[in-house]
């Protein structure tokens, strides 16, 4: 008998595609990619790489609704060619959940978000019933059931707008960065579940995620993927030999794997790079003084310290309730000092955003006040606060308003009235800090995620505020842009700035801030020194935060402080491997 002739969930031969009606450069080339049933395939790649365009094909939406000229085919569940059958007819085979949750949700309740698919495809009321009920608990939506899905936050329309997407139960699943708003252990969560569901269930899934920490025991390929083409693909393991690689074009890769290579590539007779903590461990204790970790130093201060006593953010007994009801920050008392580098924390709902959207007058406190900068925000105009504060939102599209990059840039400045030679100096400026400089002429909306957070970015820093405040600054993007605008708010910082982050990206954190504050529940359960708050694992764990691996593996190594980045991690090990003091 002849072999059985393979079917593929989605199956992508020689696929390519150029935005637009003329068909300019392709952003995706010759791309081959097989998906059999049950099989989880993770994508990874620098922003603009072409990840998005790759996930818009699954169902359709390219090329019947993104006009270009496409190359290749596009195969759903065998039979389905994707130029002949539109996203209606595809949406219940393929269910696919795009970067921004915004634009998928349009009903009234998240109840009612959720159940639309599964009520137009005629699914029986009591499938219906059972299906909600579960897919809220998996999501932790239970409690904001009956709530407008545009009054939660990002990430927790993340989460309604992936359970309104299984509640139709499709046999394949596309997720462009499911978790990109969520927080560390809700990412763990929905990344879990996503597992499960292709393993009991037999659902298909592509998965385009930077978090490859997260994903190293739950994927069957991992491909890499970089400015249209494929790089690497093959097990986690197998693409993560080229661990260094991999980091250095801008991803975001387990701490343990660089730290173990790294360490490799000095010398260290390590043959498996490790995937977590736990094979870190095994891999690094028996080359290890053990006996000595616990007396190493506390690594020195990253970047400049200003020790300013003047107090630029003065938040005394702040509560604000919601005219839903919903009370988002209860009695909080904060003082931030002029030239602080500080990260807000918490899970998703715990009231960050709301605390920082009372700096630039943009909420205005139920009860308690708000000083910024010696202005009450009650009763000064959000103009006045405009110049003081600049806000950088978790969503790029609800700041971005102009059909030209340039323009966005240069809104703001002239509002204010500056004169226009510096109007245009500022904007150039702002681009090349960002790499933008090539996009000014774009518009924006036709480019990525990532591409317009560092638009957003650019067009506040041109206002030259003293108070730089980033929510979520790095949704949409590669490790590597992340570190940009890090780095870029370090260099203001070293000016003198005040920066304010929130932030789900614990190494991020980590890595740059000297303060951390933890909110759950609307308040502060946790204000300290950066290393001091990521050893405090009773704090983490009741707002589902966890420590970066590298901090994590410190302590399992019985090392007394805080180890925040992989260098910090090498330099320390290097000092205590066994022989390293009788000069071997």
């Amino acid at each position: 008998m002849p072999d059985e002739v393979q079917v593929y969930s989605l199956h992508y031969d020689k696929f390519a595609f150029a935005y637009g009606q003329e068909g300019g450069d392709e952003v995706v080339r010759d791309i081959s990619l097989s998906l059999p049933e049950g099989h989880v395939v993770l994508i990874t790649g620098p922003s603009g790489a072409g990840k998005t365009t790759i996930c818009r094909a699954a169902n359709g939406l390219i090329p019947n609704e993104f006009k270009g000229k496409m190359r290749g085919r596009v195969t759903i569940a065998g039979k389905y060619d994707s130029r002949k059958y539109g996203v209606s007819a595809l949406s219940k085979i393929v269910g696919v959940l795009q970067q921004d949750p915004d634009t998928q949700l349009f009903n009234p309740t998240v109840e009612d978000e959720i159940v639309f698919g599964a009520c137009n495809y005629g699914l029986p009321a009591e499938t219906i019933r059972e299906r909600t009920a579960r897919l809220l608990e998996l999501t932790r939506l239970t409690a904001h059931s009956r709530k407008n899905p545009h009054n939660l936050s990002g990430g927790q329309q993340q989460a309604c707008a992936l359970a309104s997407i299984l509640s139709f139960d499709p046999g394949t699943l596309v997720l462009d960065e499911p978790t990109s708003n969520v927080d560390p252990i809700g990412s763990k969560e929905v990344l879990d579940l996503v597992a499960r569901l292709a393993r009991e269930e037999g659902r298909t899934t592509l998965l385009v995620e930077h978090k490859i920490e997260e994903l190293v025991h739950l994927v069957d390929e991992m491909i890499v993927i970089d400015q249209g083409n494929i790089l690497h693909r093959g097990t986690v393991r197998e693409v993560l030999e080229h661990v260094e690689y991999i980091d250095s074009v801008g991803l975001s890769v387990p701490q343990v794997t660089l730290l173990a290579a790294r360490l490799r590539r000095v010398g260290w007779p390590i043959d498996k790079l490790p995937l977590d903590v736990d094979e870190a461990i095994k891999t690094l204790s028996p080359l290890l003084e053990r006996e000595t970790i616990a007396y190493l130093p506390t690594p020195p201060a990253r970047h400049i310290q200003h020790n300013n006593k003047e107090v630029i953010v003065d938040i005394s007994q702040l509560t604000h309730t919601y005219k839903d009801g919903t009370v988002a920050v209860r009695d909080l008392n904060l003082q931030i000092h002029r030239g602080e580098f500080v990260a807000i924390l918490g899970q998703n709902g715990s009231g960050k955003t709301t605390l920082v959207k009372h700096l630039n007058g943009l909420l205005k406190p139920t009860s308690g006040k708000v000083t910024v900068a010696g202005l009450d925000t009650k009763k000064a105009s959000i103009n006045e606060m405009a110049m003081t504060v600049g806000f950088i939102f978790q969503n790029p599209d609800t700041q971005i308003c102009k059909m030209k990059v340039y323009d966005e840039l240069a809104f703001g400045l002239k509002n204010v009235g500056l004169p226009e030679a510096e109007v245009d100096q500022r904007v150039k400026q702002a681009a090349q800090d960002l790499e933008i400089t090539h996009l000014l002429d774009k518009n924006p909306f036709l480019l990525s995620m990532g591409e317009k957070q560092r638009i957003a970015v650019a067009s506040v820093l041109a206002m030259r505020p003293a108070i730089l405040v980033l929510d979520e600054p790095t949704t949409g993007q590669d490790f590597k842009r992340s570190k940009e605008i890090m780095d870029l708010a370090v260099r203001l910082h070293a000016e003198g700035q005040t920066i304010i982050v929130i932030t789900h990206d614990m190494n991020l954190a980590a890595e740059y801030c000297d303060r951390v504050i933890i909110m759950a529940g609307g308040r502060s359960i946790l204000d300290a020194p950066t290393r001091d708050a990521f050893l405090a694992q009773d704090a983490l764990r009741a707002s589902s935060l966890r420590s970066p691996q590298v901090t994590w593996l410190g302590h399992l190594l019985g090392y007394s402080s805080a180890w925040l980045t992989v260098d910090e991690a090498f330099s320390s090990l290097n000092s205590v491997r066994i022989g390293a003091g009788h000069g071997t």
